[in-house]
């Protein structure tokens, strides 16, 4: 495989404009608790516990707004996909056709997150699972934004995940199992993705990109999942209870 020719780089989702309801909405993660460094997550506050939708209504997604207490974090979660699926087009006009985009997959690394394995695994080590994959997306953007610095595709996906792993605490029976990474450990991921050439760097940070959005397809399927389960649960309590409210009426 060899490089596109000189003067062909386009910017990584440079096409891609800001929203700024968006990107004020995600703002709210700034409120949350911040990760001590080889320490598990402190609770977060449970009133930012985020409703689910149906997903039936894609145009809706083009209008996410700013709620003052809590942001629809399904919907948010569409936004933010939608914003890593373009980086195919963008990748296609920074190389114009020289590269495949199937060849990131031999940029991917062990560190890379990657979606639950869910045949055998339970809920609760699935959760967990995915807010480790968080964890590690937070310090693979690092490396994203110093190719691409000030990339708004950065600001979204960094905004987001402090959200997604406060909503999967929230879900966990064993929150205090989510630990972030400690600064020597992060230091070592990066570390293993350097490279003098120009190329391999853009390539890795597409790739980055790419392993991030399966992860937060997998984020958005699994949180429909259960919220689906539990509004069945709770759907089956709240008609049991009507019945014996009759039975005793009678």
């Amino acid at each position: 495989m060899s490089a596109p020719p000189s003067g062909s780089h386009v910017p990584l989702l440079g096409g891609l404009l800001p929203d700024l309801r968006l990107l004020a909405a995600l703002m709210l993660a700034a409120a949350l608790p911040l990760c001590v460094p080889g320490a598990p997550l402190k609770d977060a506050p449970t009133d930012l516990y985020p409703e689910e939708t149906s997903g039936e209504e894609e145009e809706e997604v083009q209008r996410i707004s700013y709620l003052p207490a809590a942001i629809n974090i399904t919907e948010t979660l569409e936004r933010v996909i939608g914003a890593i699926r373009r980086r195919e087009e963008e990748f296609k006009n920074e190389f114009q056709g020289n590269v495949e985009y199937s060849s990131l997959n031999t940029y991917k690394r062990s560190s890379f997150p990657t979606e639950c394995p869910k045949s055998n695994f339970s809920k609760e080590a699935c959760l967990q699972w995915l807010a480790e994959g968080l964890l590690k997306s937070s310090v693979l953007l690092k490396y994203v934004d110093r190719e691409h610095h000030n990339h708004s595709i950065v600001t979204l996906v960094n905004g987001i995940i402090p959200l997604l792993i406060t909503k999967i605490k929230q879900t966990m029976r064993n929150a205090d199992r989510v630990v972030a990474l400690t600064s020597s450990q992060e230091q070592q991921m990066l570390k293993e993705l350097e490279s003098p050439d120009l190329f391999h760097r853009k390539m890795m940070a597409y790739s980055i990109l790419s392993s991030i959005g399966h992860l937060l397809v997998d984020c958005k399927r699994s949180f429909r999942k259960w919220e689906t389960a539990k509004r069945q649960v709770v759907g089956t309590k709240g008609k049991q209870i009507s019945n014996l409210k009759e039975i005793k009426a009678n």
